[in-house]
């Protein structure tokens, strides 16, 4: 009996590995390494024009996933419901006859400069370019929202107080009153070209474009009409 070389052991070895990697490349199959390259460029082209690129981690596939190899090009997609940051899911799906959707977990972080408090501001600030500042943030973690334009923030009233370092969110910030209460304005009232102006007390807030009531001061009547700018009040227009 011969006992077997090194030779031959390597050659068998060899074999062995060639034949286990033919079963893995079988052309019938759908290869995984596309389905997770298919999957990773859709989620980074929600992100497109960013300054810096998403981190995008995918979950692997179980290597014993057999799928039939699509002769049509992968297509990838959101599910309902799902996000572009933080813990979500993307669909991958293959469109010709032997058709199958997969689904896959993804961890996605984004990074960018967002306006955050620079001091404590008090609820009714009306805001302006000394109150906020741009700091580097991971987004999944701000569900509320956020600005990252300051023309968004600038004469913008806080609806709540913040502390410094806190995010602005779009929801804490209002459009504030272009009229108060109790404040005088001129009423305006025109027809056929000849205007009439006259001078109220406003009744409530209200924004430019808004319906507002007025008392005129000279008749005491209480009329409507829509606030436009300098605190001119139009009436019947």
């Amino acid at each position: 009996m011969r006992t077997p070389t090194l030779q031959n052991l390597l050659l068998s070895g060899c074999c062995g590995l060639a034949a286990s990697t033919f079963v893995m490349a079988d052309p019938a199959l759908q290869p995984l390494d596309d389905i997770e390259r298919t999957a990773h460029a859709f989620l980074a082209a929600q992100h497109r024009g960013r300054e810096e690129p998403p981190n995008i981690r995918l979950q692997p596939l179980d290597p014993r996933l057999r799928l039939p190899k699509c002769q049509t090009a992968l297509e990838a997609f959101l599910p309902s419901g799902a996000r572009t940051t933080g813990n979500t899911s993307i669909g991958v799906r293959c469109p010709d006859a032997k058709t199958w959707t997969l689904y896959l977990s993804a961890n996605i972080q984004i990074h960018d400069q967002v306006l955050v408090a620079k001091r404590f501001l008090r609820r009714g600030t009306i805001l302006s370019a000394v109150d906020f500042q741009p700091e580097r943030r991971e987004l999944s973690t701000l569900p509320s929202g956020y600005e990252t334009d300051p023309q968004q923030l600038i004469g913008r009233q806080l609806q709540r107080a913040l502390m410094a370092g806190k995010v602005i969110p779009p929801r804490a910030v209002k459009i504030p009153p272009a009229v108060r209460r109790g404040e005088t304005v001129t009423l305006v009232a025109g027809q056929s070209g000849i205007e009439i102006t006259s001078s109220g007390i406003a009744l409530n807030d209200a924004r430019i474009g808004e319906r507002l009531r007025v008392r005129n001061e000279r008749s005491q009547r209480v009329i409507e009409g829509k606030v436009t700018a300098n605190r001119r009040v139009e009436v019947g227009r």
